[in-house]
């Protein structure tokens, strides 16, 4: 049974700081370089320690990166797990001990990156699907990395004709684009039709048998929950065509190893996804797929993906064109330049006031160092580690390879949450700072105020930036703030009898949304400081107290125009082509 092409996940922990990677599974953002997909709950943090082998090995002080592979179930270590890295011409592999403990030492020159995680009964770790950075150099030693891979599990299928009669002698693969490229996963049915499996959640599975029956079935919630597959077959479309062509570069040159993927247009009875790679002259053949219409989508390292729609099967000479992709590169250091071994990377598109998300890998390097490929245009990138605040957005353009993202350690901001009718202190109420700059993409400072309504939130950037305040029995309050050292009051208001809970934030009474150069004004409250101020839907704000907005993106815009009550901000607009300014009072507003 191979078990290589059925995904898992990998998480990350490092000083108690938590990383997650998922592989066989769709991200929500489209992103041409790194696939992500959306978070499970965190496991428990990891304490900041140094992990040791069984015969207690005394890590140096450099060159080394230590750690355990953990069972993402019952959080034991997974012994015997093989660790690869490649890079350079070399490969290196690296075995767990018997506590899932590894030790891993760098080459003596050059670098290697983790390309595969593999433990018998834990589904692996397959590169390219998981945004997982780690790099063995030499360098900096890292201690206690918490690896988790996800166990597999065994699944009974049964392969039944139309009537339900099982069928002896199915032949079942395991479909997709890892199944393709790895070499399919593949089983017989027995005598009583059935087979043992272990597949990725929403696998697709297709069985065949020597009557010309074919059909398919998926891993969805309810055969997870039943450990059982059924695969009914019937008649279909023999899929005794092929479609082959050329993938090249703007230039006309041949792109070898580009990975040519072709899915059929209708899905419905065929569900198969057939794959290819090129040879050395880009050609490649795709076989096995029906005489009807496919989407052909080509990939290759450092090039933009391409896709072609409205591919008969059958066709041949099909051209396909990948564009070369850009990199950014760079390192991130602290405030002493020293490198930042352990981080978070936001990537993202910038368009005007649009931000679009393109990659968040978490790295691993001792050097600090990072490089993603991304299309041509404009980006911003936003590095966060623990220990340190959250990093300024640091802009770029694709091509730039030696960035620098500095990381301070931060100020600290203490505080009171007490009644607004007698400043009686409020316990555990739930505070959290939003940065306002990577759109929760990263780890927010969070708190919860003891029996005195004392709290303390660490590790804040120095730019304006709003704080959530949640309590049972209370309206919810949005407060903006730029943290100094003197300690600051919060008061939450007593949801009444038959009264919903609300929601109060200190505004100036404006409904925006983001243009190409500015923030677009579409409504404003009666009665608000922007009613006041003469602000009129139609307005542009292209800055804010002299700040312009195109460069902080929308929700570090909005940080800004909010802050305390009867306080003033001045916005710059554009009004049918002439600029003024504006002075407006914060208000508070229930929403």
């Amino acid at each position: 049974m191979k078990t290589k092409t059925s995904l898992g996940f990998v998480v990350i922990v490092v000083g108690g700081f938590v990383f997650w990677w998922f592989a066989g599974r769709e991200p929500p953002p489209p992103a041409p370089v790194v696939a992500k997909s959306p978070p499970l709950p965190a496991p428990a943090p990891t304490p900041r320690s140094r992990t040791r082998t069984e015969a207690d090995l005394r890590a140096p002080d450099r060159d080394v990166i230590d750690g355990r592979v953990l069972d993402a179930v019952n959080r034991q270590g997974v012994a015997n797990a093989e660790l690869t890295f490649a890079g350079d011409g070399a490969v290196s592999t690296f075995l767990t001990s018997s506590d899932g403990t590894f030790v891993l030492t760098p080459p003596p020159s050059g670098t290697l990156a983790l390309s595969t995680i593999t433990a018998a009964g834990f589904l692996p770790y397959v590169p390219g699907l998981g945004d997982i950075r780690l790099t063995l150099a030499r360098g900096a030693a890292i201690h206690g990395v918490t690896l988790v891979l996800q166990p597999a599990i065994d699944y009974h299928g049964v392969v039944v004709d139309a009537r339900g009669a099982p069928i002896a002698g199915a032949r079942i693969r395991l479909l997709g684009d890892r199944a393709e490229l790895d070499g399919p996963a593949a089983w017989t049915s027995g005598r009583d039709g059935g087979f043992e499996f272990q597949a990725d959640d929403d696998a697709v599975l297709e069985a065949t048998s020597q009557r010309a029956l074919r059909g398919w079935a998926r891993l969805d919630r309810l055969a997870r929950i039943e450990r059982k597959l059924t695969i009914r077959l019937s008649r279909s479309s023999p899929r005794d065509a092929t479609i082959s062509g050329h993938v090249r570069d703007p230039g006309g040159a041949p792109i070898a190893e580009a990975r040519v993927r072709a899915t059929a247009a209708v899905s419905i009875g065929n569900p198969a996804t057939v794959v290819a790679t090129t040879g050395p002259d880009g050609a490649f053949t795709l076989n096995g797929v029906d005489r009807t219409s496919y989407e052909l989508a080509a990939a290759a390292d450092d090039h933009l993906d391409s896709v072609r729609a409205n591919v008969l099967g059958g066709s041949r000479d099909v051209e396909l064109t990948l564009e070369a992709s850009l990199p950014l590169a760079g390192r991130v250091i602290d405030d002493r330049g020293t490198p930042v071994p352990v981080f978070t990377l936001v990537v993202r598109r910038r368009v005007g006031m649009a931000r679009s998300t393109i990659t968040t890998p978490s790295v691993v390097d001792p050097a600090g160092g990072f490089a993603v490929r991304v299309p041509p245009g404009d980006y911003e990138l936003i590095a966060s580690a623990a220990g340190f605040a959250r990093g300024e957005q640091t802009p770029a353009t694709a091509g730039a390879t030696d960035l620098l993202l500095r990381l301070g350690r931060g100020r600290t901001l203490r505080g009171q949450v007490v009644t607004s009718d007698g400043h009686a202190p409020i316990g555990d109420v739930t505070v959290t700072s939003k940065p306002g700059d990577a759109g929760g993409l990263l780890p927010e400072p969070r708190a919860t105020t003891d029996g005195n309504g004392m709290f303390t939130l660490g590790e804040l950037p120095a730019w304006p930036l709003t704080l959530g305040f949640h309590a049972q029995g209370f309206h919810a309050k949005i407060e903006a703030v730029t943290v100094t050292d003197a300690p600051i009051t919060i008061e939450l208001t007593p949801v009444g009898r038959d009264e919903a809970r609300l929601v109060e934030r200190t505004g100036i009474g404006i409904q925006i949304t983001g243009a190409d150069d500015g923030l677009r004004v579409f409504g404003v409250v009666p009665g608000s400081g922007a009613a006041d101020a003469g602000i009129a839907p139609g307005d542009k704000v292209i800055a804010v107290d002299g700040v312009a907005v195109v460069p902080l993106g929308v929700e570090a815009t909005l940080a800004r125009i909010l802050g305390p009550v009867n306080t003033t901000v001045t916005l710059t607009l554009v009004r049918d082509g002439r600029v003024l300014q504006v002075a407006a009072v914060r208000h508070k507003i229930w929403s």
